[in-house]
């Protein structure tokens, strides 16, 4: 595998977000399909063991799964030194980050949905963030990642995200 510039972008729970399609697009990162990775995964018989063995829990089990996903990603993606990574799973999954870009406004939006009681979209919150702070410690340094509160607009999480990328010199 050659040296890659990885960069992580996520707007969880999401599976995918146009903001961050634009950015990849703008600071030429090659987009990895997530679904050819599984495609490619469901072909290995020790991924496909792997992932029935944590299927109760893939998110949680992400440390035990990862050396499949990185052999997936290398199998598609292993001579492509710029690649966009969506997801926070990604973080575990891949074997070195050089950036991570997160957007909480799904999170918030979910907490505080009319039929949510309030307590529990505070917990929402709360768990959520914990989560991916959780990875963002063991896996990036500090100044590696970049948060888009609720409060930034649609219309600038792309730029915000870009500038964060070039003041690293990643875009």
């Amino acid at each position: 595998m050659t040296k890659q510039v990885l960069v992580v972008l996520d707007s969880p729970p999401k599976k995918h977000d146009i903001w961050a399609e634009d950015v990849f697009r703008q600071a030429q990162f090659v987009p990895v399909n997530n679904q050819a990775i599984s495609d490619v995964m469901a072909e290995d018989e020790a991924s496909r063991k792997a992932l029935l063995e944590h299927s109760n829990h893939p998110v949680r089990n992400a440390e035990a799964l990862a050396p499949y996903y990185r052999r997936a990603l290398e199998k598609l993606y292993g001579d492509v030194p710029r690649l966009g990574l969506y997801g926070s799973a990604w973080l575990v999954y891949a074997p070195s980050i050089d950036a991570c870009v997160i957007d909480w406004s799904e999170v918030e939006r979910l907490a505080v949905e009319p039929d949510v009681p309030q307590a529990d979209g505070e917990y929402f919150r709360e768990q959520s963030r914990q989560f991916i702070h959780q990875r963002t410690q063991q896996y990036l340094k500090p100044e590696r990642l970049h948060e888009l509160d609720a409060a930034t607009r649609s219309s600038d999480r792309a730029q915000s995200a870009l500038d964060f990328l070039r003041g690293l010199g990643l875009a």
